[in-house]
């Protein structure tokens, strides 16, 4: 049996969140690869490789500095890393290249941050939680980039998943710190939600402004309507502390919504 406090090497990271954004993310550019016209099998099959190896890769990262399991750990992101890089390079073959190329150079310094970030400040600290963020935000234009090739915005998408789970570092540490209080006026709860309602409204606006301009698909920033409504009312209402499972399908929800709307949303042209 699992110890209390003891990590152990599981298949998916103990942050469970962090698992279902890479999950999302990977189905933002799925869904955004087919509705910009890409139909590779073979590239969907590549996409679905790299999310199943990043998993119990980013898994084993997560405790490798733990004493107990830092050889398995070890041993584990050796043998995942090989077969991670066997995939890059099936993909770098399968093309496009160059743009595959700057993915994966963007990826590998994000994970130097990481590392840094992880190093001086802690894994929960917020540099080290946005670095693996933008990290597994990436995963959204590989598949893209596999599935239908250097279409129009496929940068976007990786932007789309920042904004999208980015958001949820300020909205959880806030939820978190709260709870250390018996009652909180709402003007009280929303002066300490400031930051995530900030990011909420920066990402709708920004959204906003590039779907009136005519960069995306007007679907983008309603994508993003139900992580923000979901936000301002956790902000907003009193404390109160419902289900872990019911959490849980809450987040599920809203993020496949997201992804799905989003990936349309970029993916096909927007109107004339």
């Amino acid at each position: 049996m699992e110890q209390r406090g003891v990590p152990q090497l599981r298949l998916v990271p103990k942050e469970h969140g962090a698992s279902f954004m890479s999950v999302h993310a990977l189905l933002l550019g799925i869904v955004a690869g087919f509705s910009a016209g890409g139909r590779s099998v073979p590239g969907l099959l590549l996409s679905l490789g790299f999310g199943a190896l990043f998993l119990p890769l980013t898994a084993a990262v997560s405790v490798i500095s733990h004493p107990r399991l830092a050889a398995a750990a070890r041993r584990r992101a050796v043998t995942l890393g090989a077969l991670f890089a066997v995939l890059g390079a099936l993909a770098l073959l399968h093309g496009p290249t160059l743009p595959l190329v700057w993915v994966g150079a963007v990826g590998a310094v994000l994970a130097g941050v990481y590392a840094a970030a992880r190093k001086a400040a802690g894994p929960r600290s917020v540099p080290a939680q946005l670095a693996a963020i933008a990290s597994i935000s990436l995963l959204a234009p590989l598949a893209w980039l596999l599935i239908a090739g250097s279409t129009e915005r496929w940068p976007l998408s990786a932007v789309a998943a920042f904004l999208a789970f980015g958001g949820t570092v300020p909205y959880v540490r806030e939820r978190v710190r709260r709870r250390r209080f018996a009652t909180l006026t709402r003007g009280e709860r929303l002066r300490g939600g400031a930051v995530a309602l900030l990011w909420q409204l920066v990402t709708l606006t920004v959204a906003g402004v590039a779907a009136v301009v005519g960069l995306v698909n007007p679907l983008v920033p309603l994508a993003f309507l139900p992580g923000a409504v979901k936000t301002f009312l956790g902000i907003a209402r009193p404390e109160s502390r419902p289900p872990i499972k019911r959490i849980g399908y809450l987040e599920t929800g809203i993020s496949t919504v997201f992804a799905v709307l989003a990936g349309i949303g970029l993916g096909i042209a927007p109107p004339a």
